[in-house]
Formats: structure tokens, C-alpha cells, sequence
């Protein structure tokens, strides 16, 4: 992406998630020496529902670096951001736009060979492009490799956003009184290795990896049986090939393991996970998770109250709303999951 002049830049922030869009632009404000102030969107529809929300500012538009931050859980905000990056590239007459998106709704439905289904992933990136986005900046993506691949087919310009050092930093405390060499960290299918091994380096500790099926639908079967050609995988998705890592669940007894996900959607899988682990006798069980999808009857099964937990400890990311993003309070654990600030 060129450098972004100072003076040639106009920010707008979607309405989802922006009590933490505005500590990031803050932050930004910070590194550059000046304050960053979003552009107003003024919302409203017509009596039939028609979108009729429109941008303050848009004089300045023309010949302007745009960003748009957005954080799109529903087609309604999906829509919200067509039109924005629409209206402000190609309307406007922004130079460039780049959307600044703080999670990825869609990241399934992404493999080609499984012709039945559309690939969604594919053709929402591609949209953002033709949409008018130039660069697309995103925090940890559910398939990174596809990720950067589609966006590389398209034309999108993609910056990924690592939050290892902020999920490294909220345990090291946690880790040090317990001993590196009692940690490991738990990568429960292949596609977590990547991130997993970046939080075992970042912390100097070893890691755990096994595989999981689907058996149909939702329905999840953790710890499945590996093989040498599961280990030569794992190899392969090391960040580096110096990290010690395991393929098998029952080298953990008496350690402390700490889960890494990228997201947590029913919280199922998780906690059969954690169960598998403490039944080959993991002395305690944390739980990282970056984005807190959190479908209804998530805090019964990660926070039972009348039956033993499976984490001795839960941290959530905060770049994106838990749940469906409508009542924050009735997704709030009164402290039980401990919030890591993203946005440094």
C-alpha cells in the first residue's frame, strides 16, 4: 500500500463495533502524531426499509486515501459496506479505499474440491474488489492460505493483522508462575497449527497437535487418531520448524495447556477438547479464542454453573462483538472470560 499522506486520508466506521474502531484509530492518531477523527455516517431508511444512510464529509472524498472500518456479522451490514466502498470509490472519487475489517464472517465454504458448495469466502472477496476496496487489512482470517490466495487472485491487496503478541502477553504472567516446562499449547486440528506454534514460539513453550473430523454438519469429533502423514502436515505449518510439538494427547499429563482458536462459534467442540485433554491428565486447561462468535447457549457449556468446568481459564479477543452483537450485557460472563485488548 503507498504511504498515506497525512493530510489526504478520511475515515468512516461502521456502527457494529465502534467503541473498539475508535481505540484503534486513537492508536493510530498516537503513532503518527496528530488526532484521526472518523467522518460522521448519518443512518436512517425509507418507511419500506431502503437503505438511505449517507456520508458527512464527502466533499473532501475526491482524490482522498478512504478507510472504511467494518466489522459485518449480517447481510444488513454487509450491504452497509457495499455501499460505502462503492459510493466512495467509484461515486466519490476516493484514490484508494481500504477497508479495515476486524472479522471475517465468511470462512467456511472455502474448498474448492467440494463442488455442492458455493465458495463464499471466494466470491466475498472478490466482491470487495469490484466493489472498489484496494486493500483489505483483517485480523486473523479462520483459513489464512485461502485467504491470501483469493485475495491475490483478485487483485486485493491484503494485510493480515497477528494477534499473537497480545494473547502471548495476557498469559505470560500465568505461564512463568506455572514453568515453561510445564506449558504446552494445543493446536485441536490442522488448520490451527499455524497460530498455535506462533503463540508456543512467542512464549518458548512446546505444542500439541491432533486432528478433528466433521461427521456431519455442526457436529465435531476432537482428538482423532493421527498418523505420520498428519505429523508431515503439522511439519509443514510450523512458523518455525525449531518448535518441539507433539502429535498425541496422551503426552500431557501433569502440564498446563493452553487452547488456541481462532474462533469460538457453539463452544462444542471446545469443550469436548478440553475434556479429552484433562482426561489424559492435563493439570489445568485455558482457552485463547480471537473472535467470540458465540451462538445462544455458549456460556452454559464453556461456564456451567451447576456441574464441573472444562477451562480453568477463558480469554475472548475484542475485535469483534460476542454473539450477534445486539446486547453486549447478555453476553458479558460478569469477569468469567477475560477480555484481550486487540487493538495495540
Amino acid at each position: 500500500m503507498d504511504a498515506v499522506s497525512e493530510q489526504r486520508f478520511a475515515v468512516y466506521g461502521g456502527t457494529n463495533n465502534h467503541g473498539f474502531d475508535a481505540r484503534v484509530l486513537d492508536l493510530a492518531g498516537e503513532s503518527i502524531g496528530q488526532k484521526i477523527s472518523f467522518n460522521h455516517i448519518r443512518f436512517r431508511n425509507w418507511p419500506d426499509g431502503e437503505p438511505g444512510f449517507f456520508l458527512h464529509g464527502r466533499d473532501e472524498i475526491p482524490g482522498r486515501d478512504v478507510f472504511i472500518f467494518s466489522c459485518p456479522i449480517d447481510a444488513e451490514q454487509r450491504e452497509d459496506l457495499h455501499d460505502m466502498i462503492s459510493a466512495c470509490k467509484k461515486q466519490f472519487g476516493a484514490r484508494s479505499v481500504t477497508v479495515v475489517m476486524t472479522f471475517l464472517s465468511f470462512r467456511r465454504q472455502d474448498r474448492a474440491e467440494k463442488s455442492h458448495e458455493i465458495t463464499r469466502l471466494r466470491w466475498f472477496l472478490y466482491n470487495l474488489k469490484f466493489w472498489g476496496a484496494d486493500n483489505l487489512i483483517l485480523c486473523e482470517p479462520h483459513s489464512e492460505e485461502n485467504t491470501v490466495k483469493f485475495c491475490a487472485d483478485c487483485g486485493l491487496q491484503l494485510f493480515l493483522i497477528d494477534p499473537t503478541q497480545a494473547f502471548a502477553e495476557s498469559i505470560r504472567k500465568i505461564v512463568c508462575g506455572f514453568g515453561r516446562e510445564n506449558c504446552l499449547v494445543y493446536s485441536p486440528d490442522l488448520g490451527s497449527v499455524l497460530r498455535t506454534s506462533r503463540l508456543a514460539k512467542a512464549l518458548g513453550i512446546g505444542m500439541v497437535a491432533t486432528k478433528k473430523d466433521r461427521t456431519s454438519g455442526d457436529t465435531i469429533k476432537a482428538g482423532v487418531k493421527t498418523d505420520g502423514d498428519f505429523e508431515r502436515q503439522v511439519r509443514e505449518r510450523l512458523c518455525d520448524p525449531s518448535i518441539v510439538f507433539s502429535c498425541h494427547i496422551g503426552g500431557v499429563p501433569r502440564m498446563n495447556i493452553f487452547v488456541r482458536e481462532d474462533e469460538i462459534e457453539t463452544g462444542g467442540t471446545s469443550v469436548e477438547t478440553a475434556w479429552m485433554a484433562k482426561g489424559a491428565g492435563a493439570k489445568s486447561v485455558h482457552f485463547l479464542v480471537t473472535h467470540p462468535v458465540c451462538t445462544p447457549g455458549w456460556i452454559d457449556k464453556l461456564i456451567p454453573h451447576d456441574k464441573p468446568r472444562p477451562f480453568d481459564g477463558i480469554l475472548f479477543g475484542n475485535c469483534r462483538p460476542r454473539g450477534d452483537g445486539r446486547s453486549s450485557y447478555r453476553e458479558s460472563t460478569g469477569g468469567e472470560v477475560q477480555t484481550v485488548d486487540l487493538a495495540p
